[in-house]
């Protein structure tokens, strides 16, 4: 197959009127993704250099390759969030001011007036300029909202739905909202001349390659060279490219369909998971190494994909990921909520995923050992640096089949190397309340006296870290009693056993008041996550008003937070299962 390319310096003019305008986005590229900051940038350019009536704007390039389908659509292998863009700005244009250059148009032939506008968006009223088929909402989206659209209807959408990398639909709509906003202040006259402008006189190079394959081999060193994509957005490119050169003309369509409905499976998965396919496929690149990478991530994965059928590839990895989302992130085993508190988040997932694609068989034993591991290292304090390469022989052991018990050594025998247990005494003994891993801790404990528990998210901010006794107890009525101790409650106040779990407002109604106020408050009144006013206590928290009820304790002082604290530790011991007795 001949390989060739043909560069054309256009005015948008051309790119988007001539016979040869039509373009589609293939279902291989990513989501429209422009934001404010890259909408401002474009609008920012193209205004200044219109000030400065500067003769030739140039707007940068595209590539493009035949379809191969039949059709006289070209693939828009690169420059489609540009391109558009463009698309946007023209239909925000006709929607606002329908009757721009009105009069320019019958004295200027250079004038660019509402037909023009209407023909660069579509082919007598039938086809689009421009062809989404990412995937089928997408295309439904871009001609329900821009092209056919009434873009004066539009309103901004809402942050969080613009952090939707795979819903473009809100981005379509915030890039329409963007540019009514700057051309509502330019005014209609001031918005007809800036027209004529980006018609006349902004340029672009539109690459015309002979064929899909030879277009992403040239999208890729034009990548090498600063392009903005991401690693999966080039392995993407690398992987639909060597299908093109696999396989045989009359089959290669059907091929390329086959992978690209695997990898929008993926970017689904990546979705539910809240992961990006970047994430996703660093995690998949430590399980096909099992050992520090030593090049980038497009690298690495480019030479263990070289001699891969990329329908293998797509298709292995479309497995492993979805192991991770259906038995680890899906969970509702407590065990497995457990994981998410924890640092270094990418290690710890892909050695549950390893296991799990593997088809390890002890997977429960494997989980509770992995998760004693991170906890206690992180408890004792080391960084990334000291557990990295235990993960990599984790995942190395787990490909080899190593048994579970052979695991347990390799890791007690870290454990010990590293004197932990000296480092997790230490740190559980005095002030606990700053340290990061404080309120997972809790929670874990929490976890640990419930059998179904419903999972607790550390970003809900009404899930608090209580005190018992108050941290500025000395300006609190009713702790007199632990002011006149000739122990100093200061170095009790933020240990373990003076702390624990509460939710909501109540946290505020309890953190400075006498212990007998607090007990109320500690009794809850029903179901967490209803409403304030029955926002239950933690079971950690109802012990206490049990203990109270029941007569066990009648004050809180330095000897109620003493046993609660070894009662603790003793829940710590069986969850992670390390010795503390000697703390205790």
């Amino acid at each position: 197959m001949e390989e060739s390319f043909k560069p054309n310096s256009l005015t948008i003019n051309k790119l988007l009127t001539d016979s040869d305008a039509l373009y589609q986005i293939p279902i291989y590229q990513r989501p429209y993704k422009w934001s404010d900051d890259e909408i401002d940038k474009l609008w920012d350019d193209i205004l200044e250099s219109f000030y400065n009536q500067e003769p030739n704007y140039f707007l940068g390039s595209i590539i493009t390759a035949a379809s191969g389908n039949g059709t006289k659509y070209l693939d828009v292998v690169d420059g489609q969030q540009r391109l558009t863009t463009l698309i946007i700005l023209m239909a925000t244009i006709r929607d606002l001011y329908p009757n721009i250059n009105r009069k320019q148009c019958e004295e200027d032939p250079f004038a660019v007036g509402i037909e023009q506008i209407k023909n660069a968006i579509m082919v007598s009223d039938k086809f689009g300029r421009l062809r989404l088929a990412t995937h089928s909402n997408h295309s439904t989206d871009f001609d329900k909202y821009i092209i056919k659209g009434n873009i004066l209807e539009h309103r901004k959408p809402y942050k969080k739905d613009l952090r939707k990398d795979e819903a473009p639909e809100y981005k379509f709509i915030n890039t329409s909202v963007e540019f009514r906003h700057r051309l509502e202040e330019l005014g209609e006259s001031q918005a007809g001349e800036l027209l004529n402008y980006i018609f006349n006189q902004i340029k672009i190079i539109r690459i015309d390659c002979s064929n899909v394959g030879f277009a992403i081999k040239l999208f890729q060193v034009l990548n090498a060279r600063g392009l903005d994509l991401t690693n999966s957005d080039l392995i993407k490119s690398f992987l639909i490219g060597k299908l093109h050169m696999k396989y045989d003309s009359e089959v290669v369509q059907s091929k390329e369909n086959q992978f690209l409905q695997d990898w929008i499976k993926c970017e689904d998965i990546a979705l539910d998971v809240e992961e990006s396919m970047n994430e996703l496929f660093v995690m998949y690149e430590y399980f096909l190494l099992a050992a520090n990478p030593k090049k980038s991530l497009y690298d690495e994965l480019e030479r263990q994909f070289e001699n891969e059928d990329p329908l293998d590839v797509i298709s292995d990895f479309k497995a492993f990921i979805l192991e991770y989302q259906q038995h680890v992130f899906n969970s509702k085993n407590k065990l497995d909520y457990s994981f998410f508190y924890l640092r270094w988040s990418i290690y710890w997932k892909t050695v549950l995923t390893t296991a799990l694609h593997t088809g390890y068989p002890d997977i429960d034993e494997l989980k509770q050992t992995v998760r004693r591991f991170f906890y206690l290292f992180w408890i004792a304090g080391f960084t990334l640096t000291r557990i990295k390469q235990t993960t990599f022989n984790l995942i190395k052991w787990l490909k080899e089949g190593k048994l579970i018990n052979e695991i347990k050594y390799e890791l007690e025998k870290n454990l010990k190397e590293n004197k932990v247990q000296d480092r997790i005494e230490s740190a559980l003994t005095g002030n606990i309340y700053h340290e990061q891993w404080c309120k997972p801790l809790l929670i874990l404990i929490e976890y640990n006296q419930i059998d179904n528990p419903e999972y607790i998210s550390l970003k809900d901010r009404n899930i608090h870290v209580e005190h018992i006794l108050p941290q500025n107890f000395h300006e609190v009525y009713g702790w007199k009693h632990v002011i006149e101790d000739d122990r100093d409650g200061v170095e009790w106040v933020n240990s373990l056993g003076n702390l624990t779990l509460i939710s909501g407002k109540k946290n505020i109604q309890a953190s400075n008041d006498a212990f007998e106020n607090k007990i109320g408050i500690y009794q809850g009144k029903g179901k967490h996550g209803t409403s304030d006013d029955k926002i239950t206590s933690f079971r950690i928290t109802q012990n206490i008003f049990d203990a109270f009820n029941q007569k066990k304790i009648e004050k809180w002082d330095i000897d109620s937070i003493a046993a609660r604290r070894s009662k603790l530790l003793g829940d710590i011991e069986e969850i992670l299962q390390v010795d503390l007795f000697l703390i205790r």
